[in-house]
C-alpha cells in the first residue's frame, strides 16, 4: 500500500527550510556545471494546467487531481512533525502553494508539489540555494544520493533540475525529481516523489511537470 502525502511534502519542506539555517560562512560553492543551449519543451498534449492569476503556473497530468483543498492540513501536519524533531525550526514564509496527483486509497500517489520560501541574507544566487540544500541533505537525511543534477532553463529563469533518492527509516527508499530557481526575494521548488521501484514509470511524466513551471509575477 502506497503510504501517505505526508513524508513527500515533509521533505520538500525541509529541503527549503535550510535555506536560513545555515550561515553563509558554512558553504563551499560547488556549481553545477553551465547549462548548455537549451529550447523550452512544449507542455505534453494530455497535461492540463492549473493557474493562480498573477503568481505562477504549473501543468500536470490530466488524469491527476489538484489537492489543493487539503493543503492546509497537511502544512499543519508537516508543522507538528517539524516542531517534534526540531522545537527551534521555524516554518515561517514557507507556503505550500499548490499539490496534485493521482488520488489513491491512501493520498496521491504519484505527485507533484509546489512550495516558495523567502531568502535570507547571503542566498541569493541559485548555486548558493542549491549547495545549501545539497550539504543539509547530506548530513542529515538517511539513504540520501545526489543521482544526477542538471543545470538549465526554465521560463527563461536559470533553474537546477535534481534527481535524488533517500531512504528514511519507517518510510522506506524513495525518488525525487525536484526544481529549484529563484525570483526576487524567494526560492521556488517544484518537486516530483514517488517509491524508487516505480521511478521510471514516472521519469518523463515528472520530467515534463517540472519543466512545466511559470512565474507569472
Amino acid at each position: 500500500m502506497k503510504r501517505n502525502w505526508i513524508f513527500p511534502v515533509l521533505s520538500l519542506v525541509c529541503l527549503v527550510l535550510l535555506v536560513g539555517c545555515l550561515g553563509p560562512s558554512a558553504l563551499v560553492p560547488a556549481a553545477p556545471p553551465t547549462p548548455a543551449p537549451y529550447e523550452e519543451p512544449e507542455i505534453p498534449s494530455n497535461f492540463t494546467t492549473y493557474t493562480e492569476e498573477g503568481l505562477f503556473s504549473i501543468s500536470y497530468p490530466s488524469d491527476w487531481q489538484p489537492a489543493t483543498s487539503i493543503m492546509g492540513e497537511i502544512f499543519e501536519e508537516t508543522k507538528q512533525m517539524m516542531e517534534a524533531s526540531v522545537p527551534l525550526v521555524s516554518l515561517e514564509g514557507i507556503n505550500i502553494l499548490f499539490m496534485a496527483g493521482s488520488e489513491s486509497l491512501d493520498g496521491y500517489y504519484p505527485a507533484v508539489t509546489v512550495l516558495t520560501e523567502k531568502r535570507e541574507a547571503g542566498y541569493w544566487t541559485l548555486d548558493e540555494v542549491y549547495e545549501a540544500n545539497s550539504r543539509y541533505d547530506k548530513a542529515v537525511t538517511p539513504g540520501y544520493k545526489e543521482l544526477s543534477i542538471t543545470k538549465t532553463v526554465i521560463d527563461a529563469r536559470e533553474a537546477i533540475i535534481a534527481f535524488t533518492e533517500d531512504n528514511e527509516p519507517g518510510y522506506g527508499r524513495w525518488r525525487y525529481l525536484n526544481t529549484f530557481t529563484v525570483k526576487d526575494d524567494f526560492v521556488w521548488l517544484v518537486g516530483c516523489s514517488c517509491e524508487h521501484q516505480d521511478f521510471r514509470d514516472y521519469e518523463e511524466t515528472f520530467e515534463s511537470v517540472v519543466r512545466s513551471l511559470r512565474i507569472l509575477n
